[in-house]
């Protein structure tokens, strides 16, 4: 038995058994079981395992912290439950008294954000690189080479309403290709040409007026309509005769869902896309050195509670969707080299070989794909100052960062081999920050200590721990 499917089924066994687990799903590092008695879970138990950076423990449920290798936990994890148990759903009496709404929100865009995660990372590099081209005079922005660099880096954001329809059809049990029809008529040139300038003049159809925008790079219209879908679609079926599923189904869906796109959904989501636009413009403009220190320095304490998808999807995708930049995204990276600093700290100091080697592991996490989690579970949250002096450090480098207008072309993790993704004039000031905040959680880390023997940290930097 390998270490994936031995970590799964230890994973099981630790939950309580396939009969707790009502269904599971996960994001880009953590494993998100939906449990029916929280009280069969040994939590500790699970903290021990190999492969396990950590347990976000709630009252609302738990999330295990895996890394980057948690897809493949999750595939095995599965396999480990049963395939039944993977279409399961859970009723309402079993969860009610357990489910919030920011946490039902939270897991709604993790499921539909999360499978566009490499391919956002990997349009992001290829912009990077092709504008850090650009900038050293390798690649003339006039020619044909960087024109098709910049289609194949730049379609992911153009035709989002389709990627976020296919999984949100997914997330709802939905029909992926209607939702890719449905959302397609409204990128279509023939819708394109009705709109008038920035977008909301009226046209008729049925005799009814409705505002038309440009609803390309959009996702709020997309989960919308396609969560329209999936309860029209579960309606139908439940009532038509199957042999009339294949062609009633679809006609009733397309004549109905792309007027409501049109009419209701999109705009609907064009002025939230709007009043958020506005909001985060707001904040950017009171003060860019105390928004950057801000949004780094509170960026780990997101990523611990598990809430930092909602500024993810809600904010920063949306504004690199629709601008190109976000300063956010920059800011937001200082917290991973805060933590790897901190992270550094402990590896130079700590006499405990199992931790230095467990510290160097986290600072390759964040250096090579910008996974963090590690870090701070493994170390910030167990031994408290390294995550203090982490956030520290990160919001030192957001301030730097604000000060001199740092903006990221791309919906990239913070790391080394995503810098790129920042190139352009403020690709220096975004190093200079990252350098910052790394030295600031190192520094503070040893300014502060380890008071935890288990750290075995030397006399130098513990001085008030012994």
């Amino acid at each position: 038995m390998g270490k994936t499917e031995a970590l799964s089924k230890q994973l099981l066994d630790f939950m309580g058994g396939a009969d707790n687990i009502v269904s599971v799903t996960h994001c880009a590092t953590r494993l998100r079981p939906q449990l029916r008695n929280r009280a069969l879970v040994d939590v500790k138990q699970i903290e021990t395992l190999e492969g396990v950076t950590g347990v976000v423990d709630k009252e609302s449920g738990i999330q295990i912290v895996i890394g980057t290798t948690v897809g493949d936990v999750y595939d095995s994890f599965l396999k480990e439950m049963g395939t039944e148990k993977e279409a399961e759903d859970y009723s309402v009496e079993e969860t009610k008294n357990e489910r919030h709404l920011l946490n039902d929100f939270v897991a709604l865009v993790v499921s539909i954000f999360s499978p566009l995660l490499p391919l956002l990372a990997g349009s992001g590099l290829l912009r990077g690189f092709t504008i850090l081209a650009n900038e050293l005079g390798w690649l003339s922005t006039e020619s044909t080479t960087n024109l098709v660099l910049t289609l194949a880096a730049t379609s992911v954001f153009y035709f989002l309403p389709l990627l976020v329809a296919v999984t949100s059809a997914n997330r709802f049990k939905t029909s992926p290709f209607i939702a890719m029809a449905v959302m397609g008529a409204l990128i279509m040139p023939g819708f394109i040409e009705l709109i008038q300038g920035d977008g909301g003049n009226m046209v008729s159809f049925l005799g009814i007026s409705i505002p038309v925008f440009n609803y390309t790079s959009q996702v709020i219209p997309a989960i919308l309509t396609i969560w329209l879908q999936s309860k029209m679609e579960h309606f139908m079926k439940a009532k038509l005769p199957n042999s009339l599923h294949m062609i009633i189904i679809p006609t009733v869906l397309l004549l109905v869902l792309v007027p409501v796109a049109a009419g209701i959904f999109g705009p609907v989501g064009n002025y939230l896309s709007i009043g958020i636009a506005n909001v985060v413009g707001w904040l950017a403009s009171i003060n860019q050195i105390v928004t950057g220190a801000v949004i780094g320095g509170i960026w780990n304490i997101l990523i611990m509670f598990g809430v930092h998808w909602a500024p993810n999807t809600m904010v920063i995708i949306p504004e690199i969707a629709r601008t190109g930049s976000s300063p956010f995204i920059a800011y937001g990276a200082n917290a991973n080299f805060g933590m790897a600093g901190a992270a550094f700290a402990i590896f130079l100091r700590s006499r405990n070989q199992k931790l230095r080697n467990f510290s160097l592991t986290a600072i390759t996490s964040v250096f090579l794909s910008g996974i963090v989690e590690p870090a701070i579970y493994g170390l910030g949250v167990k031994f408290k100052t390294p995550l203090i002096a982490g956030c520290v450090g990160a919001a030192l480098g957001g301030a730097f960062m604000g000060a001199f207008n740092v903006i990221g072309n791309a919906f990239v993790f913070g790391g080394l081999t995503t810098i790129p993704a920042f190139a352009g004039p403020t690709l220096w000031a975004y190093i200079v920050g990252l350098t910052i905040s790394f030295l600031g959680g190192l520094l503070l880390t040893f300014v502060l200590g380890v008071k935890d023997p288990e750290a075995e940290m030397s006399a130098i930097d513990n001085k008030g721990g012994k």
